[in-house]
C-alpha cells in the first residue's frame, strides 16, 4: 500500500501537512474499529488492519525523516538506519561536538535557559536546512545526496529528542 495514495497526497518529500491531517481524520472516521462492533469477525479484522495501516502511514508521512526513507523505498532504495549512523564520518565528528555541547548544557541543570533554548533553535534550524536539501534533491533524484543528508537528519533528530528528555 502506498501511503501517499492512501492520503491522496502527491508522492514527494514536501507535503501539505494540513491536508495529511484532514485526510487522516477522515479515514479514521471511516475505518475506526469501534464503528464496526456489530459486524462479522472477518469484517472487524479487516477494519482493524486497515486502521493500523492508516495510523502507520500517518506516522510515516508526518515525520520528515521517516517520509524521506519511505520515499527512497518507493524509488527502489532501501535504507538501513543503523548503517547510516556509521557512513557519514564527516558529520559524525560534528554530531559528537553537538552531543558534547548538549551534555554540558544538561549538567548545568538548566541554570542557563537562554543557552539551552539557543542550542535547541540551532538544532531545529539545521533540521530545517536538511529538510530543504532533501526536498531539493528528491526533485533532482539525487539519491546518494539524499541518503547523506538523511544521515545528518537522523543525528539531528536524535539530539533534538534528547533535548526534550
Amino acid at each position: 500500500m502506498n501511503y501517499f495514495t492512501l492520503f491522496t497526497l502527491p508522492m514527494k518529500f514536501k507535503i501539505n501537512k494540513d491536508l495529511l491531517d484532514k485526510n487522516f481524520y477522515k479515514l479514521q472516521l471511516q475505518f475506526h474499529p469501534d464503528l464496526f462492533i456489530n459486524d462479522s469477525e472477518s469484517k472487524k479484522q479487516w477494519v482493524l488492519e486497515k486502521s493500523i495501516k492508516i495510523n502507520k502511514g500517518y506516522k510515516i508521512l508526518n515525520n520528515s525523516l521517516d517520509r524521506s526513507i519511505y520515499l527512497l523505498l518507493l524509488n527502489g532504495i532501501k535504507v538501513n538506519q543503523e548503517k547510516l549512523l556509521s557512513k557519514n564520518q564527516c558529520f559524525l565528528k560534528k554530531y559528537f561536538f553537538l552531543y558534547e555541547e548538549l551534555e554540558i548544557l544538561k549538567t548545568r541543570n538548566n541554570s542557563n535557559v537562554i543557552h539551552f533554548n539557543n542550542f535547541l533553535k540551532k538544532i531545529e534550524s539545521e533540521i530545517k536546512d536538511c529538510e530543504n536539501i532533501i526536498n531539493y534533491e528528491f526533485q533532482n533524484k539525487n539519491w546518494n545526496k539524499i541518503i547523506n543528508v538523511i544521515s545528518q537528519l537522523l543525528f539531528l533528530t536524535k539530539i533534538k529528542k534528547n533535548l526534550k528528555t
